[in-house]
């Protein structure tokens, strides 16, 4: 039962939130690959975003519709009993940065064996200044042990009223491809956080030049 009254909640915030984008944000997708727009992602996923605020969340949310996008939050998302509810409604799953708990880990991982799509803000907080700070690594161990491809989402944070979000979706990435061994060692964690922090600066870099591209086409 409760399961049910989570899952219309979870519809009830997607209808309510679709004004929200007509008003407040539009949004444009680019994709890595061109054939990408003609199929959407089945099966699981870890999606990797970068993080401006809140919005971020919404934005995703409507753009991976109607499948569900279970969210790893901060532990501000859950401070209030009031709050800790609305998370359930959207699969909220807890990053206590205080008491450093794995358990959000585990969640995640049992989320994406699960088949569902996953999202990580890997920065750790917002960044309004509008750069891509370093990725912490725990989005690689989740990636791993779940099984499942990351899939980057970068957006260039353009919100307000009447403004318009552009959005590059890149490639699902299988992580497996850099194992060097069966079972990844901290070095091989960090070495290929680093790889998948360039390739994300590259898309950032990529959607910037499409954007641009548009605008002198007018």
């Amino acid at each position: 039962m409760m399961n049910i009254l989570y899952e219309a909640g979870r519809w009830f915030g997607v209808i309510t939130g679709i004004p929200v984008q007509w008003i407040y944000f539009t949004r444009k997708n680019y994709y890595e690959s061109p054939n990408a727009k003609t199929r959407r992602h089945k099966g699981a996923a870890l999606v990797i975003a970068n993080h401006y605020n809140t919005l971020d969340f919404v934005m995703n949310v409507l753009n991976f519709f109607p499948r569900k996008l279970f969210i790893v939050a901060s532990e501000y998302a859950f401070c209030h009993p009031l709050l800790r509810i609305g998370m359930k409604f959207w699969g909220g799953i807890e990053c206590n940065r205080v008491t450093r708990s794995p358990r959000f880990i585990i969640e995640s991982v049992r989320e994406l064996k699960k088949g569902h799509l996953v999202m990580i803000f890997p920065e750790g907080h917002n960044t309004p200044d509008g750069k891509i700070h370093p990725f912490y690594p725990s989005y690689i161990t989740i990636a791993l042990r779940g099984d499942a491809p990351l899939l980057p989402v970068i957006s260039d944070g353009n919100y307000g009223l009447f403004k318009r979000v552009h959005v590059m979706v890149g490639d699902p990435i299988d992580l497996k491809q850099y194992l060097t061994e069966e079972k990844p060692t901290r070095e091989d964690i960090d070495r290929i956080n680093g790889i998948v922090y360039e390739k994300v600066l590259a898309l950032r870099a990529e959607l910037d030049r499409r954007v641009q591209a548009d605008k002198k086409k007018g």
